[in-house]
């Protein structure tokens, strides 16, 4: 039987969110999947994996080098810029890892979500991004360009979870760029598959506010502190979901209900049934929103260029509302809105990938 390495990135849980349904997809297909990520991704997998009832006989979860990537509350930036040299190191242990695991469990094809080192030169494979123009100051940018031109060379070919440039494509210029000659626009990959919608329903009541905290320390804990500062002003029932698949617990207080790891069908009825969704713009968030086709106040991380350029590309081509999480601090909250283009999640991914296990 065929076996595929698929690799996730373990940065916050986007990147193990969108690659879910193209586990999913092989296991479907009937080919043996080997899961590497590390820590919280990891860990959201597996239990993903089990809580959906699918076939774990053929699924192998395995925990990759890689490298966390430290924040500030201020200067982020200047601090990830501190960290490029342990990142290149990372991507050097990625390939060494790699070049083993493949030899010793007879992988014959490799799927990575931004995993620049999981590639081996004799396994087809495919890098999975959202980033073919890295957001960096104009200086920078041809290096940066050439560097991630080399880096996404060495895989066979590149899926970006987007559309094709256009009135509907909710990457804008991240996506403006070429890093290699065989890229396919695979469209919107989501957790929250369409053939789910009709069992929202599970909930007796959903609050009317909801915040959603994802993204790295220390930014994760200070907005998850405003979300429910804002909660508890505004009077209103609320549910936080706290972002720590390790943590099963529930805390109440004061009206504001906090889940550290709701399930798939739980966040789907919270994202899509309150009246005020708030949460970041990281680019899985967007992805998620599109599939569920729900309207939210979007705050970007701070210091985190991509999440800038997105939150400012919805404000403009979407209409969604926008605020720092200074303005959630001070309570300076706008109104919910916004209109997702119309587009099915999932669907054009699952037939390309159909295509490319078969050939």
């Amino acid at each position: 039987m065929s076996r595929i390495l698929i690799a996730v990135l373990n940065w916050g849980l986007g990147h193990a969110s969108r690659t879910l349904p193209i586990i999913e997809g092989a296991l479907d297909l009937g080919w043996e999947v080997d899961v590497a990520s590390a820590g919280d991704s990891l860990v959201w997998l597996k239990r993903r994996l089990k809580e959906r009832g699918d076939d774990m006989s053929r699924v192998a979860f395995f925990e990759k080098p890689g490298r966390v990537i430290e924040y500030n509350e201020r200067g982020t930036m200047l601090k990830i810029a501190a960290q490029t040299p342990g990142l290149i190191l990372s991507i050097i242990e990625e390939q060494k890892w790699t070049a083993k695991h493949v030899k010793d469990r007879e992988v014959t094809r490799i799927f990575s979500d931004n995993c620049y080192g999981v590639f081996h030169p004799d396994v087809r494979s495919i890098l999975m991004t959202h980033i073919l123009r890295l957001p960096v100051a104009k200086i920078l940018r041809p290096f940066a360009q050439i560097s991630l031109r080399f880096m996404a060379g060495r895989f066979s070919e590149v899926w970006v979870p987007d559309v094709s440039p256009g009135p509907k494509s909710i990457s804008g210029e991240l996506t403006s760029k070429e890093i290699h000659r065989k890229t396919t626009f695979v469209g919107i990959l989501s957790r929250f598959d369409i053939n789910d919608a009709t069992k929202i329903n599970s909930l007796d009541r959903i609050p009317p506010l909801v915040g959603v905290v994802s993204g790295p320390e220390p930014h994760r804990t200070i907005m998850e502190e405003g979300l429910r500062k804002w909660m508890k002003h505004d009077g209103r029932s609320g549910v936080i979901i706290a972002g720590k698949p390790r943590n099963s617990e529930r805390n109440e207080e004061d009206g504001v209900t906090t889940l550290y790891d709701p399930s798939d069908l739980e966040m789907r009825a919270y994202m899509s049934g309150a009246d005020v969704v708030i949460c970041r713009s990281g680019y899985s968030t967007l992805l998620d929103l599109v599939s569920l086709k729900s309207r939210a106040i979007l705050i970007p991380t701070p210091g985190q260029a991509e999440q800038e350029e997105l939150a400012e590309l919805w404000r403009v081509k979407f209409e969604y509302s926008t605020c720092t999480q200074e303005d959630l601090a001070q309570l300076n909250i706008p109104k919910n809105s916004g209109k997702t283009p119309d587009l099915v999640p999932n669907l054009i991914a699952l037939n390309e990938l159909a295509v490319w296990l078969k050939n």
